[in-house]
């Protein structure tokens, strides 16, 4: 070891100025790297060790319906996300036939509507847990909070959670076949429009105007377009401040029909038709009913 060292100090007396300064130069520019080198390894295990929530996506296929054969039927287990651009009048089928084709038109886009809003639930209560454990939220995660606080009118996440929520696909579809008509009124075959909207802006309406008024039908590209405004109604709207309260403790679509009588004028009875349509027709059997996993990444 000391026989090293003494060769290394006769080494450095054999070196010129200039060679010693380049020597020198050398090594710092080599620590400067080093450190730097160290200090992006740092950042991005802190980078990778921050896990962010997965938001998953729903393949859409878009297709308009020209008989009632293009409708696709649906297997509950794994139901193909057809969303229908163009419908047509289902008036003229069997009953039977009508109400299954109804189902088979309407399912797919129910499902979808309800996938992306518990995605963004399942979102909230991270950020909500990250919150409550003092961990950093992300600038992204905080953009998108900032939009759904915004969008929902909420003041905080708890808030926001009583708001962003989705009813069972039972309610759902009692009220689009009270509303439609099973498929077979004007305003749904003219505007795609299931739940009977109306309008002042004409920006979004159809040519249907109401009489002795200014108002028009509301007119809608797809079919999940107009689910997606029914969700917007049921989750800001203040009448149903009550079914929202509700729908925290329970899904059973029997007891939350009892808080939507606001959403008609015929109110009780419009909440026992609901109850009758619901369960003459099993419609709970499609609450369970699941997107295929095929079509979502």
């Amino acid at each position: 070891m000391k026989l090293s060292y003494i060769k290394f100090r006769i080494f450095l007396r054999r070196l010129t100025v200039r060679e010693k300064v380049g020597i020198v130069v050398f090594f710092l520019f080599f620590l400067v790297s080093l450190f730097q080198a160290i200090r992006d390894i740092h950042q991005y295990r802190l980078i990778k060790e921050k896990p962010k929530f997965v938001f998953k996506k729903i393949d859409i296929i878009y297709k308009e319906i020209h008989r009632p054969t293009d409708i696709v039927p649906i297997n509950c287990s794994a139901v193909v996300p057809v969303v229908y651009t163009k419908v047509i009048s289902l008036k003229n089928l069997p009953v039977p036939v009508k109400k299954k084709k109804f189902i088979d038109m309407i399912l797919p886009s129910v499902l979808i509507v309800n996938f992306e809003i518990k995605q963004n639930r399942e979102f909230v209560k991270y950020i909500k847990k990250k919150l409550e454990e003092g961990k950093e939220i992300l600038p992204e995660e905080e953009e998108l909070i900032g939009e759904l606080l915004e969008k929902y009118k909420a003041d905080g996440l708890n808030e926001l959670l009583t708001k962003l929520n989705v009813n069972p696909v039972s309610l759902v579809l009692a009220q689009a076949a009270i509303e439609s008509g099973w498929g077979s009124s004007r305003f749904f075959v003219k505007a795609n429009n299931l739940f009977g909207v109306w309008t002042f802006n004409k920006k979004h309406a159809s040519k249907i105007k109401a009489k002795n008024a200014d108002v028009y039908l509301k007119a809608y590209s797809n079919i999940l377009e107009s689910i997606k405004d029914y969700y917007d109604s049921i989750n800001l709207g203040w009448a149903y401040r009550r079914f929202r309260l509700v729908r925290l403790q329970t899904d059973n679509p029997f007891l939350l029909t009892n808080h939507l009588e606001k959403y008609s004028i015929l109110r009780q009875v419009y909440v026992q038709r609901l109850k009758s349509i619901i369960k003459a027709n099993k419609l709970e059997k499609y609450d369970n009913c699941r997107i295929s996993p095929d079509f979502i990444h």
